[in-house]
């Protein structure tokens, strides 16, 4: 058991690597042309084989706040991939059933990591339980959000990008929160904790708020896939 942790291990600093690095790549080239592509499929990949290698050392050594990484990370990374398949979703197109099966387990990893903060923080008397209400809360928030576009059709047009961008952008800082919380002490420890979200958010809020603009005035996207 020892040596597949280890193995396992090397592949999750590897496949962190590539996710740290070819993460910036896509977000910098928004154009959706080849090299958002290419880097963007790296990218996913990688936080896949993350997610994977990360359960299984979570429950090895019983690392939970990693095990909550992982279940927000696979929610963020999964829905926003599967918005590029989902574009018509305005105009009445239905779901896959991937799509609902993501849905699912992504449901029950986020109800489980709010009602065990609660449990943490209310019963085990820890305030490491606000961490697991937090991201449980996030990907609740957000899987209402799905449900609802699933059964309603969204009136905006370019809702798919918006989810699209939000996700793996918010994938990203999750994922890099992590690493520097694993890896890095700093005093006060809050640093690392807000250290990607004040990097990144200004950038996300910035892209969501370019192209909501750009809906509105009816402009194109510039994008270089079919909108």
């Amino acid at each position: 058991m020892e040596t597949l942790f280890i193995i396992l291990r090397n592949i999750h600093i590897v496949a962190g690597g590539l996710a740290l690095l070819s993460g910036p790549v896509a977000m910098f080239n928004q154009n959706g042309g080849t090299l958002h592509r290419r880097s963007g499929t790296i990218y996913f990949y990688s936080m896949m084989v993350i997610v994977v290698s990360s359960i299984y050392m979570a429950f090895y050594k019983e690392n939970w706040f990693l095990l909550m990484i992982a279940a927000l990370t696979f929610y963020l990374i999964s829905t926003g991939v599967r918005a590029l398949k989902l574009k018509k979703l305005h105009l009445g197109q239905r779901p896959e059933k991937i799509d609902w099966i993501i849905l699912w387990i992504s449901s029950i990893s986020g109800l489980c990591l709010f009602i065990w903060g609660l449990w943490i923080v209310f019963i085990a008397k820890n305030s490491f339980g606000f961490a697991a209400i937090f991201f449980g809360s996030i990907m609740l928030r957000g899987i209402y959000r799905n449900f609802k576009s699933f059964r309603v059709p969204p009136t905006e047009k370019n809702h798919w990008l918006l989810i699209h961008i939000g996700n793996m952008m918010g994938a990203y800082i999750a994922t890099l929160t992590a690493f520097l919380v694993q890896n890095i002490h700093t005093n006060p420890p809050v640093i690392v904790w807000i250290a990607p979200a004040a990097l990144f958010l200004p950038m996300l809020y910035y892209t969501l708020g370019k192209f909501r603009k750009k809906t509105a005035k009816g402009q194109p996207l510039g994008l270089k896939i079919t909108e």
